[in-house]
């Protein structure tokens, strides 16, 4: 983790942005009013009692916390993309390969979901929704030239990236804060790429979620959602088997998740916001070489000497790696991604 940094300030392109970590803001996530038929049970229901097993206080210091804690240790290892890597399926992965496969993940994602390469109609203002210590947000800014602002709930993320893009010239390019994803704070219609790479997995309500995403993206705006889902549910499933439903729970335990939802469910909310062109992906193969890595990566000296440092959530979360694993082998665990495009007025 870098050395501490002086409280400073420079111009945001909605207000400030502090290179120092700011205290952490008072969050609610307040319910939705809409919901969608998710099998035989709604989404709502799912967020209900979700929220009704753990405090949204709770969920989201735990949130900021973690990332707090673990943040350090990952870029160190890793790097400053905190996101799964993209592998071709059956590929032999080399050890020095881990980190180019998450800049795979950036341009697979946007290739997805048909960003334009034409300088005149590609995105100039970004969101990074869930920034974490703003490697998509440098890399996407670099790429279009565009203006990117990323939000987090972990300060030492938001400072640590700030710094970064300091660093790195890049600091009338992009900004970072403190914020809450299902209250963000700006304007609506504000954004032509609406960026969350493996946030929506932390959202205790996934409708807000998407509703948040909708609203501040641009007219003619793509938003792309890259996240954790559990599977799908057959036509006549209520709910997971409840030995999946506990697999799920002793991850969430550690990693300060809610309650998971489907590809399916996101599908269905973007509908019913009547987004267009929405299409998803099921990339659990692509990843499947990512999480053993990261274990071996663990299990090193300087792993598992940095691991004892970092504190007590980090290691909570290393131990349930394998359970990780488990999820995607047995199919309860699915990468996916959704884009969608806002209609253009």
């Amino acid at each position: 983790m870098a050395a501490a940094l002086q409280l400073q300030t420079h111009p945001c392109f909605h207000g400030t942005c502090q290179l120092s970590p700011p205290p952490r803001p008072s969050v609610s996530f307040p319910s939705s009013s809409r919901s969608f038929p998710s099998s035989r049970r709604s989404l709502s229901a799912h967020v209900k009692a979700a929220a009704s097993s753990l405090s949204t206080t709770t969920l989201q210091e735990g949130i900021a916390e973690f990332y707090d804690e673990s943040s350090g240790i990952w870029e160190d290892i890793w790097g400053d993309h905190m996101h799964h890597g993209y592998y071709d399926p059956g590929s032999d992965v080399s050890g020095s390969d881990h980190r180019a496969a998450q800049i795979r993940m950036v341009e697979e994602s946007l290739r997805f979901a048909g960003i334009s390469e034409d300088p005149a109609n590609r995105p100039k203002r970004i969101v990074d929704v869930g920034c974490g210590i703003g490697g998509s947000s440098r890399y996407l800014a670099r790429k279009y030239g565009a203006k990117c602002q990323g939000i987090t709930l972990s300060p030492v993320q938001a400072g640590r990236a700030n710094a970064l893009a300091n660093a790195q010239g890049l600091a009338d390019q992009v900004c970072f804060e403190v914020a809450d994803a299902l209250n963000q704070p700006f304007p609506d219609d504000q954004f032509d790429l609406v960026w969350s790479m493996e946030s929506g997995e932390h959202m205790p309500d996934k409708p807000k979620f998407v509703k948040e995403l909708v609203r501040v993206a641009a007219p003619g705006g793509t938003i792309i959602v890259v996240t954790w889902c559990h599977r799908d549910l057959g036509p006549s499933e209520e709910s997971l088997q409840p030995w999946e439903q506990k697999l799920l729970n002793r991850i969430c335990d550690a990693y300060y998740l809610p309650e998971w939802c489907s590809t399916s469910d996101y599908v269905k909310l973007f509908q019913s916001l009547s987004l267009q062109d929405i299409k998803a992906g099921d990339w659990t193969e692509n990843v499947a070489p990512f999480w053993p890595a990261v274990i071996r990566s663990a299990l090193t000296w300087k792993g598992f000497t940095s691991l004892l440092r970092s504190g007590l959530k980090t290691i909570k979360g290393a131990l349930v790696m394998p359970l990780m694993i488990e999820g995607f082998q047995k199919g309860v665990i699915k990468f996916a991604i959704i884009a969608c495009r806002k209609p253009a007025e």
